[in-house]
């Protein structure tokens, strides 16, 4: 998930918003990571966009630890 809204300034960049679901593709050293959109766009987008939660494409990791649960138990369950 995206935290924060990219404008993209070449060509090759992807315009992403707060919010938004992309799929990592392939992470890079310099920061930089290209990513697909929803609409099947791709194109690269600064690292310090991607929230905590996205998944990469290459090794289908995800790092849950700072995802928000609910109990199915329980619907009435406060989020935390």
């Amino acid at each position: 998930m995206i935290k924060c809204t990219f404008v993209p300034t070449l060509p090759d960049e992807l315009a992403i918003t707060t919010g938004e679901l992309v799929r990592v593709v392939t992470r890079f050293d310099d920061g930089w990571a290209s990513c697909e959109n929803g609409r099947g766009e791709r194109g690269m987008i600064p690292q310090d966009c991607l929230s905590e939660t996205t998944v990469d494409s290459a090794s289908g990791d995800t790092d849950w630890r700072n995802a928000r649960r609910m109990s199915s138990l329980n619907p009435h369950e406060r989020r935390f």
